[in-house]
């Protein structure tokens, strides 16, 4: 039976059990799909934790006459899926059951992880992005960034472990401090964090557009790039006491091509960021950073909601 509650904040709060409860993942039978079941297995689990696989179908009236023998095949498809999914995951206690759904997956999904109350949705990004396939994917992927009512991690690579070398960005919104609850949570093997801010620096235009001395440029600079220091480590506060290490990184720019370069400079194998991260003039155009970082990514990322679910929807 489904639950028809809120889906679940992914978060670290006080309370909060470790591992997660309910696990949604999307899959279309495809090679990244099996990346993304590989990768739901190897989070940390609650015991009597649940999977749920979801396979999206195209609606009857778009399928003529298939639409039953398509139907078979997939309901057979994904109890293969299931029942190997079971073997793997026997020694953690967890339930795992398939599902079909019918729409547009961008419509579909969202609705499955709602009535599931799915605390994390799981799905690969194809590995070839030249291919017709593969960019029709990534625009279901970039579609569901702001559908998915909950958690959302894009399995890029072929896993190899459990997360070891996180990275964060933050804005100082809620959304930034639920993806750093989320990794302390999703990575418990890591010992140490990179936590990076980018920090504004928009005013430096008006400097420049007044033809202000360089001093005054320069003070400037020093004193934007000192107050996101402090703002940052008074972020960080409230988790000094947890078991991994912070470090706290500042820079100003265009913030998705800074967290991409720094991923690749930190060999970081999970980028864990807000919904709508901003920086600099983005904190009037809100510029889709998430979607960048899950299309250019060499590695996994991890997108948190604005609003987290209220407490009376948590799992439990």
């Amino acid at each position: 039976m489904l639950s028809h509650e809120p889906a679940a904040h992914l978060g670290l709060g006080p309370g909060d059990e470790v591992g997660l409860a309910r696990i949604l993942v999307a899959t279309d039978f495809s090679p990244h799909s099996a990346c993304a079941l590989v990768r739901a297995r190897q989070l940390p689990l609650r015991e009597g934790a649940e999977i749920l696989l979801v396979h999206a179908l195209p609606d009857e009236a778009s399928m003529g006459g298939w639409h039953q023998e398509e139907e078979a095949l997939a309901r057979h498809t994904l109890e293969e899926a299931v029942q190997q999914t079971q073997h793997k995951c026997a020694r953690l206690s967890c339930g795992v059951r398939g599902q079909l759904v019918r729409g547009l997956p961008a419509e579909a999904l969202p609705r499955a992880a709602r009535d599931f109350g799915a605390e994390l949705v799981v799905l690969g990004r194809p590995r070839r992005p030249g291919s017709l396939l593969a960019r029709m994917r990534e625009r279901v992927v970039g579609g569901f960034i702001e559908s998915i009512p909950t958690a959302l991690l894009v399995v890029g690579p072929p896993p190899v472990g459990l997360y070891r070398r996180p990275l964060v960005a933050v804005d100082f919104t809620d959304a930034s401090r639920h993806a750093l609850e989320a990794v302390l949570r999703l990575c418990p093997d890591a010992s140490r964090v990179v936590v990076v801010h980018d920090y504004d620096t928009s005013y430096e235009l008006v400097l420049h557009q007044s033809v202000a001395q360089l001093s005054h440029i320069l003070e400037y600079q020093r004193e934007a790039k000192a107050r996101a220091r402090a703002d940052l480590h008074r972020f960080l506060a409230p988790y000094r006491d947890a078991r991994m290490q912070f470090d706290e990184l500042v820079r100003s720019g265009e913030a998705g091509a800074s967290i991409l370069d720094l991923a690749q400079e930190e060999h970081a194998d999970l980028v864990a960021v807000g919904r709508h991260l901003r920086s600099g003039l983005g904190r009037l155009v809100r510029p889709h950073v998430a979607q960048q970082l899950v299309k250019e990514s060499s590695c996994d990322v991890l997108v948190l909601e604005q609003e987290p679910a209220q407490a009376s929807g948590m799992v439990t």
